[in-house]
């Protein structure tokens, strides 16, 4: 798709109400890129184990705000199986956002996006694709460097993800 003037308006916007979402948060914050067609903020934190990094990229000519967090490990080739269905158990419960698992590479990310479409999103929509980015990520990526490291096998895995469904009543 074309990047026209408005949308890279609308992009900017969008941009400069995440940045200011992210002030207004003390959160500290990278701007890796920013241009017409793009911007990327990185912000680096640690959770109750692993630490992450979310990467923020907004995009004009797609409309859309993606939240990409790779995962500080890489599967090993002999876990990749395990590990593919372990990331469909745990994308299984999700509400938004998506664990995405590359077999040729082993690497594993999470994934969520929203379009903005011509409209400016709000500093608590940021905050709520920070928030559920960062929770679900937290939750999940100390049992997958388990099971990469063999720690835990698949089995544990999924009895640790059916233990969280049912502690949350059957809503994780």
């Amino acid at each position: 798709m074309e990047v026209t003037a408005e949308r890279a308006a609308c992009a900017q916007k969008n941009a400069s109400v995440l940045i200011s979402c992210l002030e207004h948060r003390k959160l500290k914050y990278s701007v890796d890129e920013q241009t017409d067609a793009r911007t990327h903020i990185r912000i680096r934190f640690t959770g109750n184990d692993l630490p992450m990094t979310l990467h923020i990229i907004l995009r004009a000519d797609r409309q859309i705000v993606s939240v990409l967090s790779p995962m500080p490990f890489v599967i090993a080739p002999e876990r990749r199986n395990d590990a593919a269905l372990a990331v469909i158990a745990a994308n299984h419960g999700l509400i938004d956002g998506s664990f995405d698992l590359n077999m040729q590479s082993g690497e594993l990310y999470f994934r969520l996006t929203s379009a903005f479409m011509g409209t400016v999103l709000t500093e608590e929509l940021f905050s709520y694709l920070m928030f559920v980015s960062a929770e679900t990520i937290d939750r999940f990526n100390d049992r997958f460097e388990a099971l990469n490291s063999g720690k835990l096998d698949l089995a544990g895995f999924l009895a640790a993800d059916a233990a969280d469904e049912r502690a949350a009543g059957g809503k994780a």
